[in-house]
């Protein structure tokens, strides 16, 4: 795993929004960094122990900003923001990719047909039961994973917790390609929490010279040098 110094990080971190003068949400500051009892409490609700690099993250930088925010509403523990599927199987394996896309395909390949029914009770009984076949088969797809960033239009980062790829960073294209694809770092391996997050933070902080800065746009225009979170194309 990559060495980070998260006390540096909180420091990046809070200057980074003290400049900006809001967090993600449209609040002023970061929210706190939760403790150790929050975290273990979070985790025994979840059925999971969080990746290292994000557990730290909560524990001494914040427990939201660049990400939704892990909070206890006085019953539960969620996150907030909008997203797809709920947060109830997070102890449950995330999934093979193409093995649940195939699944899921398959399901709503079979949608009753109004016209192979001599009723339209008989109809309407078999298509709510189909419904909620392939409903429950693409929550399925998701299992296993936390919906940390709403990137919007429908689009999601996705941490898995549970499986193969725990700790690797995802994202949710459902929305135009129904895919989800790993989010890579410079190997072109799946990226962890750390190296997703500290990528997105180098780019953000101001850039130390004008030469920086241009040296800065020209990668990204010349696609060199793409950010973590817009590297989930297939190649």
């Amino acid at each position: 795993m990559q060495a980070v110094d998260w006390d540096e990080v909180r420091e990046r971190t809070i200057s980074l929004y003290a400049r900006r003068g809001t967090d993600a949400g449209g609040q002023s500051g970061l929210p706190p960094a939760l403790s150790e009892a929050q975290v273990r409490q979070a985790e025994e609700q979840f059925g999971v122990t969080f990746p290292d690099d994000y557990r730290q993250y909560l524990l001494r930088v914040s427990a939201g900003g660049r990400v939704h925010t892990l909070r206890f509403d006085g019953s539960r523990w969620d996150w907030d923001g909008d997203r797809p599927a709920d947060h109830a199987k997070l102890h449950v394996p995330f999934p093979d990719h193409d093995t649940a896309l195939a699944a899921s395909e398959d399901l709503w390949e079979k949608e009753p047909k109004r016209e192979d029914y001599a009723s339209a009770s008989a109809y309407q009984a078999d298509h709510v039961a189909w419904r909620e076949a392939a409903y429950a088969a693409e929550d399925a797809r998701v299992c296993g994973a936390a919906f940390l960033h709403d990137d919007g239009c429908g689009f999601y980062t996705l941490l898995v917790m549970s499986g193969p790829m725990r700790g690797t960073m995802w994202f949710d294209g459902r929305a135009t390609c129904d895919r989800l694809n790993p989010l890579l770092n410079d190997a072109r391996r799946p990226a962890s929490f750390a190296e997703w997050y500290l990528d997105w933070l180098a780019r953000e902080e101001p850039p130390t010279s004008p030469e920086h800065r241009r040296a800065a746009h020209r990668s990204q225009q010349a696609w060199t040098d793409a950010p973590i979170w817009y590297r989930w194309f297939d190649s």
